[in-house]
């Protein structure tokens, strides 16, 4: 096989492969687009209360999480707050500290866990003895687990702070069954009186580049489709120029 055949057929892998990936990132563009219109109609349909808690409970959990994560909720309860635990390496504005998860009884003593918010590194034996009644608002998070090179939490023992909220992990160290999603507490009635948990902003969703590179995809795959051809026609041209003014060159010179 020829050095030049070689080459096109590069070339002509490498295109395909670029609008391959082009259209690939369009894809992920749709799905990021779909999620985020979903998410969106969650967060502004009316919140969900203790009747649709108790409804949830017949739904499979992937089901429960597929369907109803950032579904917004309001409640009534109090905190059992002697059974809180932190979520360590929580970020707020830049400053470290941690998560503060409290379980949330209701009034029909169903438990649910209240990611309460921030606290910073200095408040980590924060304390908080209000077990008054409460109304809550917030929106419904999936549990999460060690994902990858993370290090899951020590299956046994009590543990101070988890290092995601693991809600299995926390039942397990709670020892009653709780919510199998958690709120991300957005108000409470009557408010925290020394400001803190600082209530966690509402999460941002955006689409991503994925059609800034679809775009680049497509506009390497046509700077080589074009370009390819062009080097080819420019160097033939160049050889059949050479060769004209090799034949130019007098028989009797030679």
């Amino acid at each position: 096989m020829s050095k030049k055949i070689f080459t096109t057929i590069l070339v002509i892998f490498a295109v395909l492969a670029m609008i391959f990936l082009g259209f690939w990132q369009l894809d992920r563009h749709s799905q990021k687009s779909d999620i985020n219109e979903r998410i969106s109609a969650r967060l502004d349909n009316a919140p969900l209360g203790l009747v649709d808690i108790d409804k949830l409970k017949s739904y499979g959990i992937i089901e429960m999480e597929r369907d109803f994560e950032y579904r917004s909720i309001a409640v009534s309860g109090k905190y059992i707050q002697e059974d809180s635990v932190l979520v360590r390496n929580r970020t707020y504005n830049g400053v470290p500290g941690f998560w503060l998860l409290t379980p949330f009884q209701l009034s029909n003593n169903q438990i649910v866990v209240v990611n309460r918010g921030w606290i910073p590194i200095s408040a980590e034996n924060y304390i908080d003895s209000n077990t008054s009644v409460l109304d809550i608002s917030g929106i419904l998070r999936n549990t999460e687990l060690a994902k990858g090179l993370q290090r899951a939490d020590a299956s046994q023992g009590v543990l101070e702070s988890l290092a995601r909220p693991d809600l299995a992990r926390y039942e397990n160290q709670l020892g009653y069954e709780i919510f199998p999603m958690y709120i991300q507490l957005t108000g409470q009635n009557p408010q925290q009186a020394d400001g803190f948990p600082k209530v966690l902003d509402l999460p941002k969703f955006s689409e991503g580049q994925h059609l800034s590179y679809a775009v680049q995809w497509f506009i390497f795959a046509s700077i080589a489709a074009i370009g390819y051809p062009l080097v080819l026609w420019s160097y033939s041209k160049r050889k059949g120029m050479k060769r004209r003014k090799e034949s130019d060159i007098p028989v009797d010179y030679l």
